[in-house]
């Protein structure tokens, strides 16, 4: 227990409550209120604002008033900026000793710290209110400029009193891209409310930045469109990783308050999925900006306003200022609880269950079971092999969790685990921290929720796991573990060697994305780079199917695994390979597809129905589907008949999940049989040596939503994979898995289909861009297919 003092170290130098820091942004080249008009998709049910009108109305008001500092947050997919507006009153910065005196409590006695809060009644509480994180919901951002309005130059009491009491941080517009282009997603098509765990898209890092700047003890996220108005807090299940008794215990008071305001104001009814629905809203997923919050500590709320037109932001106003008006009554009451999270991670406290007040609330069951769980010791993260199976991907796993907020720290000497011996420099990621839950989160395996009944979710992930999923070695501790470690600011860079002197020709295997990125930007600078079909050995080393070989050139072996941290290998003659030419990609794929095959450092065009009509599916090399059916709406006759040529002249294909695989079978050009069933999981995969499945070791995890996979196998369709046999489900929910049949079963299949190569894949290889690890069964498909 001795670690909370070097906890509660960093927790204070960053909790927002403290209001010491502001977040630093970049100076733009030209002032940030000077926005180029271009064209937009407003509203079409009332006058919204524009994109390019919202930076000079916040510059207006930023310069008129004493209250506003108005910054640039980081920029959208699109390139656009992010605003954020900070809001309190002028002296908010003014008090700092009083609060140090609060911070240096903390770091001593974290329940003195509670008791001094309690005596203090003129500190500031960060609220933070999230506007239109979809883009085309546009009421959020426009409830967003209303507020900061009213609160710059408002003098009423209740304005006063949010001043005295609270710092509001606006992200005004959370997703320009769709403002602009009036759709949900920004301008790589991604949903950035379901990009809060994986945060791919810089909408998502920018509000991570936001959120472990400050920690703000309540979020508001303003979406819409649901009638009546819903108000969280949600159905069940509630993520066991949080602190969900003392979270319920305001957030359900918190949206009473907005509900009465919404009444008093507007006459307006509301629903709280906690008390008026069994299932079915759930915040189970930290994918979403509340639930992601709720990890740092903070109330989080979803607001769906149920008007389109401009009655939405007056919802919304409404509703947002019952918040504010009790936080205003409860401050010190919410500031204690939160803390209270923060104390029961640093202290290794056991959580509690949603005590029977609560519970008397709903007559839904809410799952107490969930809630609670024993946290392990730490999690082990091996820096380099042999222990560490990949380690580019442990240093983005460290960067990765310290980008978040959570603490990591490096073993001083060596220790032992289970009769492993890790060195010193092991990264290990104690679970005694005030976050905790959000490190739990992101390291554990999961939870197997199939046999639970009566649960539904939202939207998937039923589970996430960044080590599983992103192909990092970690080891849960579950017993004592005795090492002595100390904080690390950044991962240990991944290095890689070259191995032998004098070579022909030098190889490495496809083990990561990077050695994918390297192989096509050597081809792009007109370096031959050649592919092995079958494994090979030489030298003492079992070479993996797939493995890449470059010329003998000791400068640009060096620079491979100097630059690159490949493990490079001196070759005394150059293995039966094909060479590797650019191969011109045809994608009809989601978000999750083309983010994975520009993180392999593939070019591609992406094509729609109305391309594939016009037939422009024959002009290329690969085609990689996971959306197009052969039989659905859309897909014309000529289209088919293109299709059916592009096959014929012996184009290569990789089939992604039930569309893609199903277009190859009702199309005629693999002969198979499939099932599948409904749920979403990470299971455990078992690899051949085949070079589909290059760079995989014998039996690793993989995600899988709405799995596929093939119970017959006709003529020239070899096995790549399978389930593993016996218990390959690790966690998440697919109900009925284990009497599925799909044990064992191959799960990704390859086929010639004359001068063609054919790759299907039934895991969810590219979920939204999380699975890492299985990316490069896309590029090895796209590679399959070289002659």
């Amino acid at each position: 227990m001795g670690r909370w003092k070097r906890q509660w170290t960093k927790l204070t130098a960053a909790c927002a409550v403290l209001g010491m820091l502001l977040a630093s942004v970049p100076v733009a080249a030209d002032p940030w209120w000077e926005v180029d008009p271009e064209p937009e998709n407003p509203s079409p049910f009332y006058d919204s604002m524009l994109y390019s009108e919202i930076a000079p109305e916040l510059r207006r008001i930023e310069t008129s008033s004493n209250r506003v500092r108005v910054e640039v947050a980081g920029q959208s997919a699109g390139g656009r900026d992010l605003y954020l507006a900070v809001v309190s009153a002028p002296d908010a910065m003014g008090r700092l000793g009083r609060y140090k005196a609060i911070a240096n409590t903390m770091l001593r006695d974290p329940a003195k710290a509670q008791q001094m809060i309690d005596e203090l009644g003129d500190f500031k509480v960060p609220v933070f209110i999230n506007g239109s994180i979809h883009g085309n919901e546009y009421p959020g951002t426009d409830a967003a400029m209303r507020l900061i309005e009213t609160l710059a130059f408002g003098d009423s009491p209740e304005v006063q009193a949010v001043l005295d009491n609270v710092i509001l941080i606006v992200n005004v517009v959370q997703n320009p891209d769709g403002r602009v282009q009036g759709t949900r997603s920004n301008a790589n098509g991604f949903d950035i409310n379901r990009d809060m765990l994986s945060q791919t898209q810089p909408e998502a890092r920018a509000t991570v930045e936001i959120l472990t700047e400050w920690n703000p003890m309540v979020t508001l996220d303003l979406h819409g469109f649901v009638n009546p108005m819903l108000i969280e807090p949600t159905t069940p299940p509630h993520n066991t990783n949080y602190e969900y008794d003392l979270y319920l215990t305001w957030a359900l008071e918190q949206a009473y308050a907005m509900e009465d305001s919404l009444f008093e104001r507007l006459g307006l009814e509301a629903q709280i999925p906690y008390r008026d629905f069994s299932s079915g809203w759930d915040d189970w997923g930290g994918q979403y900006v509340p639930m992601y919050a709720m990890y740092h500590g903070s109330y989080g709320h979803t607001l769906e306003t149920s008007s389109r037109a401009e009655l939405g932001v007056d919802a919304h106003e409404a509703a947002v200022w019952g918040a504010l008006n009790f936080i205003v009554d409860n401050k010190n009451a919410m500031l204690h609880d939160q803390l209270e999270i923060f104390r029961r991670g640093a202290l290794d406290l056991p959580q509690m269950p949603i005590p029977d007040e609560l519970l008397d609330e709903t007559q839904w069951n809410q799952y107490n079971e969930l809630i609670v769980q024993d946290f392990p010791t730490a999690h082990v993260i091996p820096v380099d092999e042999p222990l560490q199976q990949s380690p580019q991907q442990a240093q983005r796993l460290v960067d990765f969790l310290l980008f978040n907020d959570v603490e990591v720290e490096a073993a001083s000497q060596a220790f032992a685990v289970d009769g492993t011996t890790y060195p010193a420099g092991t990264y290990v990621v104690w679970m005694d921290q005030p976050k905790r839950g959000l490190a739990n989160s992101f390291l554990g395996d999961g939870k197997n929720l199939s046999d639970v009944q009566g649960i539904t979710f939202y939207a998937p992930p039923a589970v996430w796991s960044h080590p599983l999923l992103w192909g990092a070695t970690r080891t849960v501790v579950d017993s004592d573990l005795a090492v002595a470690t100390s904080p690390v600011r950044n991962a240990v860079e991944a290095r890689g060697v070259v191995v032998g002197n004098r070579a022909t020709a030098y190889a490495f295997e496809p083990t990561t994305l990077e050695a994918f990125r390297v192989v096509n930007q050597l081809v792009a600078d007109g370096v031959e780079v050649r592919r092995t079909a079958d494994t090979f050995s030489e030298g003492g080393h079992d070479f993996e199917a797939g493995t890449f070989v470059v010329p003998g050139d000791r400068a640009l072996a060096n620079r491979l695994a100097s630059r690159h941290a490949l493990d490079v290998f001196a070759l005394g003659a150059t293995p039966d390979s094909v060479v590797v030419e650019p191969q011109n990609i045809a994608v009809f794929g989601d978000e999750g597809v083309r983010h994975a095959i520009e993180q392999l450092g593939f070019d591609y065009d992406q094509v729609s129905t109305s391309d594939l009509n016009a037939g422009v599916i024959e002009d290329y090399d690969v085609f990689v589907n996971a959306s197009r059916s052969w039989g659905g709406s859309g897909l014309s006759d000529a289209g088919r008949a293109s299709l059916a040529a592009f096959f014929a002249d012996g184009g290569d294909y990789v089939g992604l999940t039930e569309d893609g695989i199903e277009l190859a079978l009702d199309a005629g050009v693999v002969d198979a049989q499939v099932d599948d069933a409904d749920g979403n999981a990470i299971v455990e995969v078992a690899y051949e040596s085949e070079s589909a499945a290059g760079g995989y070791p014998d039996v690793d995890p993989a995600f899988v939503f709405q799995p596929m996979w093939f119970t017959e196998l006709g003529a020239g369709v070899e096995t790549a994979a399978t389930l593993a046999d016996g218990e390959f489900l690790v966690s998440g929910y697919w109900p009925g898995w284990e009497s599925s049949g799909a044990a064992g079963m191959p799960v990704v299949v390859t086929s010639d289909n004359g001068d063609g190569d054919l790759t299907l894949v039934g895991l969810d290889a590219t979920f939204r861009g999380h699975p890492e690890n299985t990316f490069r069964l896309v590029g090895n498909g796209i590679f399959d297919g070289l002659d």
